[in-house]
């Protein structure tokens, strides 16, 4: 019994070994060269980003005054070159912090959610009519799954919806 599982083993790690020297070689016999920073092999791709209203904030601490201001505005998007991309929709999330009681008295703090799917670049009107209320220090948004388009150089037409592709989302956490 020992002896078959020794063989086993070692059956098993000389099948290792040929699968990682296969893999050090290309198709055509020639060794793999490794990926470097101006090849064309290694290209980055650079998602546009997204940012509250008309503004450069892209996420993190924000006022809530200013919250609400920008949240009005609804959602524009550009990426580092400084091409612009129209919003054709993106996922609201709210994370509401509220203390509550459990059922022997003991207070908790827990988190609410609230869930929208928002076409365009503004929030639906059900979560507008009671958003701007209730947002409060500590609470979190999370804007996220966002599919924009590319504006066609030098006009205000967009490429196809069919062109879209998706968008950095944004985290907002709501301060004093």
């Amino acid at each position: 019994m020992v002896r078959t599982v020794k063989f086993l083993f070692l059956l098993s790690m000389a099948a290792a070994c040929l699968n990682l020297w296969a893999q050090q070689k290309k198709p055509n016999g020639k060794p793999a060269i490794a990926k470097t920073e101006g090849s064309e092999q290694h290209k980055k791709i650079l998602l546009p980003t997204v940012y509250l209203g008309k503004s450069d904030y892209s996420g993190g601490p924000i006022k809530t005054e200013e919250f609400n201001k920008l949240l009005k505005q609804g959602l524009t998007s550009r990426d580092s070159l400084g091409n612009k991309y129209k919003v054709l929709g993106f996922g609201f999330n709210y994370a509401e912090r509220a203390l509550y009681e459990d059922s022997i008295g003991n207070a908790k703090i827990m988190v609410d959610i609230l869930y929208e799917f928002c076409p365009g670049d503004t929030i639906t009107s059900n979560v507008s009519a009671s958003i701007y209320e209730r947002i409060k220090p500590g609470d979190t948004v999370y804007i996220e799954r966002v599919t924009v388009v590319k504006y066609l150089p030098k006009s205000n037409k967009v490429q196809p919806d069919a062109d879209a592709i998706g968008a950095k989302g944004l985290k907002c956490v709501i301060v004093k």
